[in-house]
């Protein structure tokens, strides 16, 4: 899925079950028209986008521009002077999206997402060198701190494939997820037909041929939206599927239970099986849109439901369903992950927790962190930047106590027109990232502006920007 702009928030943080209170420091536009997801190390900001063309205020590397064709774009911005330190641009013959990003101890940003036809730039030690068909295949590109492209794959089969999630183990190991039709996804032992299912692939970047898949899914749809490594030898996928034969391992929920559910699958990355896998929703609809792992390795996901039969904890919260969609946290911990907490998070009116994952992340002090969109004015908000609803849809930042029992912040965050936030990333230091996207011409731009006036990128008839928050919060 394509979005276009971009609010980012950088927060550090105070005592875990106190309030929050973040202080807007500076913030501005960005010259093109979409960016989906953050990484940070050491003072960087690194931003995964896409956009049909760019008003950058900096000489753009890599491929050239086709003709208003959509193209990925890796920007880094250097958060100490604000300013953009590099911008590089990477594309295939057709639309070209960078969807996910993380940075390695050197700086260099590995971006995965999708690309349609050839021209996408390879390197010599790529895993698969030529476009392998179908409309779309997943790539994964790696771009070296002065903004040069240093690594170049495709990786897909002769249906669709998507990158929708990169990590990367600290050892030279790489590990992408995503979405796949492809009979013959690279990597995989057991090749079957199949509908839209989940895949994850590992490699050595130093050794393509250590390069294997695990393609896994039912009879149904599924769609993979967010992985994590868990620190332990296991990397947690979620999304969700339509099946009611999903495979399911030691699971929490055995069964679907409604139109769709979310999934969550632990994989070990050695040999790429299946350890645990299991089912969460209600009786309506649910989606899983992003997993993270807390201090001990365990899974957090975050979600999107018209259920009002959650299994919500007793002393969550949010019990209840408020109206129309709403977002949901739960936590799985135990040695089984048998241990389920669970709050429901929205309005009276439609609320989503983001679109492609990466949308949770837990801090330095077991807090749980949130992003996404609403169209409620009365969602609970507590220390707001943005107290009251801006328009269409709102972005909305919102944090939870580790237990899932307390706000300790929330916030809008939009204009009149429709403002989504969809990326979270953190550091151990205490830094927080959220990126989304504004169709809004009066999108809030608090603090000290660095770029006031936006960019006149059209995408589908409208003016869309990506656009960046930076926040502080000062000690308790």
């Amino acid at each position: 899925m394509l979005r276009w702009a971009i609010p980012l928030c950088c927060v550090a943080l105070s005592e875990a079950d106190s309030p929050v209170k973040p202080m807007v420091t500076w913030s501005t536009y960005l010259g093109v028209a979409d960016c989906d997801d953050p990484a940070l190390w050491r003072g960087s900001l690194f931003l995964a986008c896409h956009s049909p063309e760019s008003d950058l205020p900096i000489q753009i590397a890599g491929s050239q521009r086709r003709g208003g064709t959509m193209a990925a774009y890796v920007l880094r911005l250097d958060l100490q002077r604000g300013n953009v330190a590099y911008a590089t641009r990477v594309q295939a013959e057709a639309l070209t999206a960078a969807l996910r990003i993380t940075t390695d101890e050197d700086g260099r940003a590995f971006v995965t997402g999708l690309a349609r036809g050839p021209g996408l730039p390879v390197t010599d030690d790529a895993v698969q060198p030529h476009f392998g068909g179908g409309r779309s295949d997943a790539f994964l590109v790696a771009v070296a701190p002065d903004g040069q492209v240093a690594y170049g794959t495709y990786l897909g089969g002769a249906g669709d494939d998507v990158g929708n999630a990169v990590k990367l183990d600290g050892n030279g190991g790489v590990v992408v997820g995503g979405t796949t039709t492809s009979a013959d996804f690279p990597g995989q032992t057991n090749a079957a037909d199949r509908h839209a299912d989940a895949f994850i692939s590992s490699w050595r970047l130093s050794n393509p041929s250590s390069h294997r898949s695990v393609v896994f899914g039912g009879s149904s749809e599924e769609k993979l939206t967010g992985i994590e490594l868990d620190g332990k030898g296991g990397v947690f996928a979620v999304g969700f599927t339509k099946s009611n034969d999903f495979p399911v391992h030691h699971p929490v929920q055995p069964n679907l239970r409604g139109a769709s559910d979310l999934f969550l699958a632990r994989i070990e990355v050695s040999d790429l099986t299946i350890a645990f896998s299991t089912y969460l929703g209600g009786s309506g609809d649910d989606s899983g849109w992003g997993v993270t792992v807390d201090g001990v390795g365990a899974p957090v996901v975050a979600g999107v439901t018209d259920s009002g039969d959650l299994p919500a904890s007793d002393n969550a919260f949010q019990r209840m369903a408020h109206g129309g969609l709403d977002s949901f946290v739960a936590t799985l911990d135990g040695s089984g992950y048998e241990h389920l907490r669970l709050t429901y998070f929205g309005g009276s009116q439609d609320d989503s927790s983001g679109f492609d994952g990466e949308n949770v992340r837990v801090d330095s002090h077991g807090r749980v962190w949130l992003v996404g969109l609403t169209a409620s004015a009365d969602l609970p908000v507590r220390n707001a930047v943005q107290d009251s609803y801006g328009g269409q849809t709102d972005g909305f930042v919102a944090v939870f106590s580790p237990r899932l029992t307390d706000l300790s912040f929330g916030t809008f965050c939009g204009g009149s027109g429709r403002d989504i936030l969809e990326g979270i990333t953190d550091t151990p230091s205490g830094t927080v990232a959220v990126t989304g996207l504004t169709f809004s011409n009066d999108h809030p731009m608090p603090g000290r502006v660095i770029r006031q006036t936006r960019s006149s990128i059209t995408v589908g008839g409208d003016v869309v920007n990506a656009f960046a928050w930076v926040f502080r919060n000062p000690s308790p």
